[in-house]
């Protein structure tokens, strides 16, 4: 609970603090989330205030990692990407299970996913170019959509290519904008709101495919979509090699 005093002093948690302490918390609380005119590794975020609106199909990313965040080592080990245009229809996707190299899966009493499952999967690099096909001249689009950019730019980085800017969109920042009457924005409370199944909650594959079913519910409840930069073809590095869905 955050109260703000006349003499630049706020409570926040019951502790007497200044107002602008509390607001750089805020700030970086609130960085956590992708919000329109963001710019962050390789998306630009729209939603709202942009140059201009767009038709092009929309792609959703999930991935399944080891850890919470790529600069401590944390590493993707699975990743799906669904195409989906305007209306809603897959037109495309992808999904594997990514080795990660180093033998760490992390907790996976919530992912499912063990070791023994990804060591003969994949690696990032060799699965990159199936991930960039489903992501040609698409709509970037995720759940916490900053967290899934910073393991994709951090894979991509490591595999020694580099995914151009491409216009985005947080279902987060749009369920907020969008949704009345439920306790929270996480995925599984969506989709128990709009009555989608969710077969294996966090596999990617199907957290990428409940999003991309909530998506065009939310999109219903908005004005149009507005964006500051255009869709693109993606780079490929020509190191394939069959993918291994769960």
């Amino acid at each position: 609970m955050l109260g703000v005093h006349n003499d630049g002093l706020a409570t926040h948690n019951g502790m007497l603090v200044r107002s602008s302490e509390v607001s750089d918390t805020l700030k970086v609380m609130e960085s956590r989330f992708a919000n329109p005119g963001d710019v962050g590794h390789f998306l630009h975020y729209g939603g709202s205030g942009g140059t201009h609106e767009l038709d092009h199909d929309f792609v959703v990313v999930d991935v399944e990692t080891s850890g919470l965040d790529p600069a401590a080592g944390a590493r993707v080990i699975e990743i799906a990407a669904v195409r989906i245009n305007q209306a809603g229809q897959i037109l495309d996707s992808m999904s594997s299970l990514v080795n990660p190299e180093d033998g760490n899966t992390g907790a996976d009493w919530i992912h499912g996913i063990t070791a023994d499952m990804v060591k003969d999967a994949p690696t990032f690099d060799q699965v990159f170019d199936d991930f960039a096909r489903v992501m040609d001249n698409a709509i970037f689009v995720a759940h916490h959509a900053k967290f899934d950019e910073g393991f994709v730019a951090a894979e991509t980085q490591l595999a020694g290519a580099k995914l151009l800017t491409m216009p985005a969109i947080c279902t987060y920042w749009l369920a907020r904008n969008t949704v009345k009457g439920t306790d929270n924005f996480k995925l599984g409370t969506l989709a128990t709101h709009f009555e989608i199944s969710q077969e294996s909650a966090h596999t990617a594959l199907d957290d990428a495919k409940v999003v991309a079913q909530i998506l065009p519910k939310m999109l219903a409840n908005y004005k149009a979509l507005t964006y500051f930069t255009n869709p693109t073809p993606q780079p490929r590095i020509g190191n394939s090699c069959e993918l291994m869905p769960r």
